[in-house]
């Protein structure tokens, strides 16, 4: 896994050994996110929900966002984000700010009062299936009020789900043809 895009491009990323439950986003899936996002990237406060190793997130500052907050429940994870983002920090060169909890997220949420202008949100598939609605409802509470806010969750290709009355689906990109290939919906405020 690597770095795809902005001044880190090309990095890769440290996976710690013992870390077997990631889902990795595939370097196509990313690509295709960060298209549609586009511009939207640059100064952004970004918010990585189950992390895995922050891929999402250091992507993120690689291409010019100003923050990142990385939430990750596995301490061997946490501490593989941590050493990323030394590695895009260096790489980048530019100036950032990241902050790692190792936390559950749904613990997390509960004390969280802080708003962002773009959440990644990568749970495990049988959270999707079991908890999407309810994960989509929790988090949309953080999204920032602006036109411009997305919320980027990944899920199994044939996924539906309903949106909260303040979200609207903006695209669903990836092999939706395909029940277990990731796909990811963007979300925005209506």
């Amino acid at each position: 896994m690597r770095i795809i895009g902005g001044k880190a491009r090309g990095i890769l990323l440290t996976v710690p050994n013992g870390v077997e439950y990631l889902r990795p986003a595939t370097d196509f899936l990313r690509e295709a996110v960060f298209s549609s996002l586009g511009p939207r990237i640059q100064g952004a406060f970004v918010l990585d929900l189950f992390a895995g190793v922050g891929s999402y997130g250091l992507e993120a500052l690689s291409r010019g966002a100003d923050a990142c907050v990385f939430v990750e429940n596995n301490r061997l994870a946490v501490n593989g984000i941590e050493n990323n983002i030394k590695g895009v920090k260096k790489s980048a060169a530019r100036n950032f700010t990241a902050k790692v909890f190792c936390q559950d997220v749904l613990v997390w949420a509960e004390t969280c009062d802080v708003k962002f202008d773009i959440i990644f949100i990568d749970p495990p598939y049988n959270m999707v299936e079991n908890r999407g609605q309810e994960l989509l409802a929790i988090f949309a509470q953080f999204l920032k009020p602006s036109e411009d806010s997305r919320m980027v969750i990944e899920a199994p290709g044939l996924y539906k789900m309903d949106m909260p009355n303040d979200i609207v689906e903006i695209r669903r990109l990836g092999r939706t043809g395909h029940s277990r290939q990731p796909n990811a919906l963007i979300y925005g405020k209506k």
